[in-house]
């Protein structure tokens, strides 16, 4: 089995009394396109700022394509392409000089790949970044991100801020162009409806804590929705993996995690049928997720 890309395990990171991360264990597996999700908060830039020893663990490990983030840093940093939550360029230059500039930190740098970049994104080399829309920022970071030829990529929330139509060109260029030179690509996010695209791994965390992680139609379907045929009077709180259930009269819709057999077994003990099994989205399952136990609705 090949190394993971990335490996975290029992990490925890406190700022003052506050716990940000808390025990978190996560694999991403080498080759992966791999979704981090969390609401604004949920520990997801503290992980990333970790992997990129941006940031001290308070206990715990993380390692980066097999290294020690701590330890490994320069080296990492050649085998590693970042964009952070919040990248900054110099403005006052153009396009090109940017480009020439950032590969002057690298020993292998290729410029006639990030000259390709921009013109595939149909950025002008000419253009002062200062002029630049939001969306053909991104695209520059990322053509720059690739210059040094990076096995793993890590982007914090690459689309946040940007329009619908420009979230789209930019997570598609990341397909398009990243993955499909064999690359890993770890990159948070709490647009999950925009991850469902491009991922095919996915992980939810909320306040620091991994809540599930695996291939992304195993999470999506974690959590049903099962419509119920039933009398007035029937109680269903027994049922396993129950998190809430909706409307009243002779149908109710229950949201049952892991929802198999035994949970079937039990609603018709109680008094139901089942009439149908509906899937969710990933970001309804996410909702469900992250909603403390009995905020839905009854």
């Amino acid at each position: 089995m090949a190394a993971a890309a990335i490996e975290i395990t029992g990490l925890v990171k406190t700022f003052g009394k506050h716990r940000a991360i808390d025990g978190l264990d996560l694999e991403v597996p080498q080759g992966s396109i791999f979704g981090f999700l969390g609401r604004n908060g949920a520990g997801k830039t503290t992980t990333i700022k970790i992997l990129m020893n941006m940031l001290k663990p308070t206990a715990g490990a993380v390692e980066v394509l097999g290294q020690a983030p701590h330890i490994h840093e320069k080296e990492l940093k050649e085998r590693v392409g970042y964009i952070s939550d919040n990248p900054v360029l110099y403005d006052w230059m153009k396009v090109e000089e940017v480009a020439w500039f950032a590969g002057q930190l690298y020993p292998r740098w290729d410029q006639q790949k990030v000259t390709a970049l921009i013109n595939h994104f149909g950025l002008d080399p000419k253009q002062k970044v200062k002029h630049l829309s939001r969306g053909m920022n991104a695209q520059l970071n990322l053509a720059l991100m690739l210059g040094h030829d990076p096995e793993l990529l890590i982007l914090d929330e690459p689309a946040s801020g940007l329009d619908v139509i420009v979230r789209r060109d930019v997570l598609e260029s990341i397909i398009q162009v990243i993955s499909a030179e064999g690359r890993t690509v770890f990159f948070s996010s709490h647009l999950v409806h925009e991850v469902e695209r491009v991922a095919d791994q996915v992980a939810i965390i909320d306040q620091g804590k991994l809540l599930v992680c695996g291939e992304l139609d195993a999470v999506r379907q974690q959590v049903k929705r099962v419509l119920v045929r039933t009398e007035d009077a029937v109680d269903f709180a027994g049922v396993i993996g129950l998190r809430g259930v909706q409307g009243e009269g002779r149908q109710r819709l229950l949201t049952i995690f892991d929802y198999g057999d035994e949970a079937k077994a039990q609603i018709e003990q109680a008094g139901g049928q089942v009439v149908e099994i509906i899937d969710l989205s990933l970001e309804e399952s996410f909702v469900e997720h992250v909603t403390p136990q009995g905020g839905l609705p009854s």
